[in-house]
């Protein structure tokens, strides 16, 4: 070989690791101007989705499920996404990863959105795990479910995975949260409401 490959260890924990990983990739392909161009527009993206929602007369607490069985919150990037969209977490926060929750601090969250996001999985994949959360107890009490802001979200494409399609995952989020203030955000099959009261 003529040249020795560079390798680039990609590991974003926030959504401006994301931008700044894409200036990388940018520099190391000889295409600086074209990752400008792209993270400037998510940059656009994410910062309207963030003046918009602090126009929100409230921030519902939304309880992110990366995984049903055992349950575990969303991490790396989730939480931030969950708060620029004008959320409040019930668990997790942007300095930690995901990690296991008991079904009663669960319970004791009261959460009023719910977004199940398996982990690398599509919509259909995780409306097969509602039934594991729709059989414990107390599942009818949350007030989520009471009024009908149960969610299935692509995480595969929208919060699993990181690059560009996050910002479109920051979307969808805005307009579950705060569907008085979003609409329109979320792409054919992108998500899903679960009617599960």
């Amino acid at each position: 070989m003529t040249k020795q490959p560079e390798v680039l260890s990609l590991d974003p924990q926030y959504l401006g690791d994301v931008l700044e990983d894409v200036r990388r990739v940018g520099r190391a392909t000889g295409a600086d101007a074209v990752a400008d161009d792209v993270t400037a527009r998510m940059q656009e993206r994410i910062d309207a989705v963030a003046q918009r929602s602090q126009m929100a007369g409230s921030h519902p607490r939304v309880l992110h499920l990366e995984w049903t069985d055992p349950l575990m919150c969303g991490g790396h990037w989730v939480p931030e996404m969950v708060e620029l969209a004008g959320g409040e977490n019930c668990f997790g926060d942007k300095e930690l990863g995901s990690f296991p929750l008991e079904w009663d601090a669960v319970l004791e969250s009261r959460p009023e959105v719910i977004v199940l996001m398996p982990c690398g999985f599509e919509v259909p994949r995780a409306l097969q795990d509602v039934p594991l959360l729709t059989e414990k107890d107390g599942w009818d009490s949350l007030p989520a479910v009471q009024n009908n802001r149960v969610f299935a979200i692509d995480a595969s494409n929208y919060t699993s995975r990181s690059g560009p399609r996050l910002v479109t995952g920051l979307e969808i989020l805005a307009e579950m949260i705060h569907p008085e203030l979003f609409s329109g955000m979320v792409p054919e099959m992108g998500a899903r409401r679960i009617y599960a009261a």
